[in-house]
C-alpha cells in the first residue's frame, strides 16, 4: 500500500438527509399577459414529509406593461399526493399540469374563495 492511501477502515460513514427541496415553475400564456409562479416546496421534518405550493397569478394588460399581482394563495398538499407532487419536482410539469395551472386554477384563483381555489390549485398536481 502506497503512503497516500488510506485503509478502508478510516473511510467515514456518511448519512444524507433531504430536509427540504423548492422547484419553480414559471408559466405564461401565449399572449403574455398572464404568467404563474407555481413553488413547489417539499420539507421533511422527523420523518414526516409535507408538500406545499405557492400559486402566485401576475396579469398585465399590453405586453409592454409590468405584470400585476392578482393573488397569492398558500396550499398545504393533502398527503394523499405526495407522490404526485415528487414526480413533478423530479421531472417537471406535463403539459396538462401547465394548462391547468395558468387556466383552470388561475381562474379558480380569481373567481372563488380561498379555501376552493387552493383546491383547484392543489388538482394541478393530479392532471
Amino acid at each position: 500500500m502506497s503512503p497516500a492511501a488510506k485503509p478502508l477502515a478510516t473511510i467515514p460513514k456518511v448519512k444524507s438527509d433531504l430536509i427540504a427541496l423548492h422547484v419553480r415553475f414559471e408559466l405564461m400564456t401565449k399572449s403574455e399577459l398572464r404568467q404563474v409562479i407555481f413553488d413547489l416546496t417539499k420539507n421533511v421534518v422527523a420523518e414526516v414529509t409535507k408538500w406545499k405550493i405557492e400559486f402566485t397569478l401576475n396579469e398585465r394588460t399590453k405586453k409592454t406593461d409590468p405584470f400585476t399581482q392578482i393573488v397569492k394563495l398558500l396550499v398545504e398538499v393533502d398527503t394523499k399526493l405526495n407522490k404526485k407532487a415528487q414526480a413533478m419536482a423530479d421531472v417537471g410539469m406535463t403539459d396538462a399540469q401547465a394548462s391547468h395551472a395558468i387556466g383552470p386554477a388561475a381562474d379558480d384563483a380569481t373567481a372563488l374563495p380561498a379555501g376552493e381555489a387552493q383546491k383547484t390549485v392543489q388538482n394541478t398536481l393530479r392532471q
